[in-house]
């Protein structure tokens, strides 16, 4: 921008110095051309004046009265008087460089000069004679040869009137030399090469620096048309034209009491050489300017950009991830301003970031009872918001969780003292049914001492009806905790459900936190880092729960088999029961039948093996029940361990 400024700046400076020398020297030839016409009316002006104080001169008017040839003024009584007159006034006019003063008259056609002496004039041929004639007023002459000095000169003549009629009776005059003027004018200095010109109204040269055109005509020169027109046409003003391969201007001026016109003429490469010399100096201190100008500009840029050179150093050190970046740049203008608000952002994201990183490193950990600090500003409350409602889902997730695996422990344990007191139940039955089996035997083989054998059988069966009853009794038990055990493990089943939604919506907050680091860009990546956690923690969420989901449906299938087994087992023990009345209803016939007591002991020793076999089964199904129990105890108190590593708030 400097630059093109400078540039218009000079180029306009050379403009205004250009019309400004264009105008001085305009200025300088007026000057010139005006000093040269003072010159000129200063000196005809006392001339014109001194000669017109005779134009009613009474010595002149009697002596131009009297005289009327040559002889007339050799004999004129009073000549001494008028020599006196013209005298006086050569006298008075001799610093004004006047040759002779003079008085003429057409009837004599001779000058009377101051000194005596008579000369031919020849009237009708001077120029100055006719124009005072036609004007009756002084005239001054063109230059012309003085017949009687043989020089060029100029008169200044005046018409000395008639005191009677007022008609002109007589002339009276001064003879001026030419070469008087010509030094005047020659002190006059146009520029160093230039010249002062003053031409007649005839157009001829009375005075020239150039030497080749004094005395000749303008017409004469080889110069341009122009040039000789407004030197005829009494032309004013400034004039531009070439001579002899020169160009040159000129100041064209006509004097007021004379007519001749003054010229004063410089050469355009004088003038022009200011011009240049003044445009060469102003681009030489338009570079300087130029030069100093971008070197304090630079020098300025520096100062201000270095401190926003460190910005941004500091700001990209940020961007790769450093977020204790030190920007040290201090002031009061508004790259302080700048550094200061760069500090603030840096400063309340890193703090932001720790307390993020805290709380996600605690969680990590296990350590659900975490507060999210207050120092989230602007639209970073939003992340704030997210963490709280995070850590209270996980907080209040987990701690379901663990309410459900203690309350599946204490069933599966519950469950497993039943089980295991079945198969104990199960075992005595097994041992009752052989000692049966032996008696059912001593009784086939004592037929003889079968009323103190039945007696005893109805005793013994009187007893196995008593147990017989406890196990259905037990039974039934088994029966409620196996139901019970299923109606846990449905719930169970739905608190997997809801740690699988938990965790889809964790998944999705955590895919919407990674859309809403990856539109923050650089600035957003530790964030973008924690989502990634925090989706990898609902992954590893929604595979333990689907773990745990197939551990219970092993649960539940193992419930449902001991469910049905403890069914059939019932059914087994009611068949017992009945088969007692049976052996009971036997033994009280054997007193009364003993010729049905063949038939009867065998069909005792067919129940008592049926007994055999469903009391081994019962056994069987209620050791594996044990099992099962015991492995869904072992599986919840697994469930409580891992989620008692995480340590939730008390208010959960």
């Amino acid at each position: 921008m400097l630059v093109p400024s400078l540039a218009i700046l000079i180029v306009t400076s050379c403009m205004v110095a250009s019309n400004s020398i264009s105008a001085q020297s305009k200025k300088i030839l007026d000057a010139q051309t005006d000093y040269a016409l003072s010159i000129i009316n200063d000196f005809f002006s006392g001339k014109v004046t001194a000669v017109r104080m005779f134009e009613e001169n009474d010595d002149l008017q009697a002596y131009f009265k009297a005289v009327s040839d040559r002889q007339d003024i050799n004999t004129y009584k009073d000549k001494n008087v008028v020599l006196k007159s013209l005298s006086d006034a050569m006298k008075r006019m001799e610093d004004e460089q006047v040759l002779q003063v003079w008085a003429a008259d057409e009837r004599t056609d001779c000058y009377l000069f101051s000194t005596g002496e008579i000369v031919e004039a020849d009237l009708q041929n001077t120029e100055w004679y006719h124009d005072v004639v036609s004007s009756g007023d002084t005239v001054i002459s063109e230059p012309y040869l003085d017949p009687a000095t043989d020089k060029t000169v100029i008169s200044v003549a005046a018409p000395v009137f008639d005191a009677d009629d007022g008609g002109i009776s007589g002339f009276m005059g001064f003879d001026v030399s030419l070469d008087s003027l010509s030094d005047l004018l020659s002190a006059i200095k146009v520029g160093e090469n230039g010249y002062m010109e003053l031409l007649s109204d005839d157009s001829e040269y009375i005075y020239s620096d150039d030497i080749k055109a004094m005395g000749k005509n303008v017409d004469e020169l080889n110069i341009i048309q122009e040039y000789k027109d407004k030197v005829r046409n009494r032309y004013n003003g400034v004039f531009n034209f070439s001579y002899e391969g020169i160009k040159y201007t000129s100041m064209f001026r006509n004097s007021e009491i004379t007519g001749w016109l003054a010229i004063a003429t410089l050469p355009l490469a004088e003038v022009n050489a200011t011009r240049n010399t003044m445009i060469a100096l102003l681009v030489f201190l338009s570079f300087i300017i130029l030069t100093a100008l971008i070197a304090v500009i630079v020098v300025i840029i520096r100062r201000r950009m270095k401190p926003l050179a460190k910005i941004s150093s500091g700001m990209e050190e940020f961007a790769g991830g450093n977020l204790y970046v030190n920007i040290d740049v201090t002031g009061g203008d508004e790259i302080g301003r700048l550094a200061d608000s760069v500090r603030f952002a840096t400063g309340s994201l890193r703090e932001m970031i720790d307390d993020i990183s805290a709380i996600l490193g605690e969680i990590s950990e296990g350590n659900l009872n975490v507060q999210v600090k207050d120092k989230y500003i602007g639209d970073f409350k939003f992340i704030r918001d997210a963490l709280v409602n995070i850590i209270q889902s996980l907080n209040l997730t987990l701690g379901q969780i663990n309410t459900s695996a203690e309350q599946v422990s204490y069933g599966s344990e519950q469950l497993s003292e039943g089980a295991q007191a079945l198969a104990q139940g199960a075992s005595e039955q097994a041992g009752t049914v052989e000692e049966l089996a032996v008696s059912i035997g001593e009784i086939s083989r004592q037929v003889t001492s079968n009323a103190a054998g039945a007696a005893e059988a109805s005793r013994r069966a009187a007893e196995l009806g008593y147990e017989v009853s406890e196990s259905n009794s037990r039974m039934q038990d088994m029966l409620a905790a196996m139901d019970d055990i299923r109606a846990s493990s449905h719930e169970i089943a739905k608190i997997i459900e809801t740690i699988e939604d938990i965790a889809f919506q964790t998944n999705l907050l955590a895919l919407n936190a990674s859309m809403e680091a990856a539109r923050a860009g650089e600035a957003g990546r530790g964030f973008g880092v924690v989502a990634r956690e925090v989706r990898n923690l609902s992954a590893r969420s929604t595979e333990a729960s689907k773990n745990t989901a197939a551990l219970i449906e092993n649960s539940l299938k193992a419930v449902r088999n001991g469910t049905k087994i403890a069914d059939e087992t019932a059914g087994s023990l009611q068949n017992v029961v009945a088969g007692i009345k049976n052996v009971v209803g036997a033994i009280d016939e054997i007193s009364q039948a003993s010729d049905r007591q063949a038939l009867s002991v065998e069909q005792v020793t067919n129940g008592i093996d049926q007994i055999s076999r469903v009391v081994q089964d019962n056994s069987a199904t209620a050791e594996e029940s044990a099992a099962a129990c015991q492995e869904l105890s072992a599986q919840a108190l697994l469930l409580k361990n891992m989620v008692g590593r995480f340590k939730i708030k008390d208010d959960i």
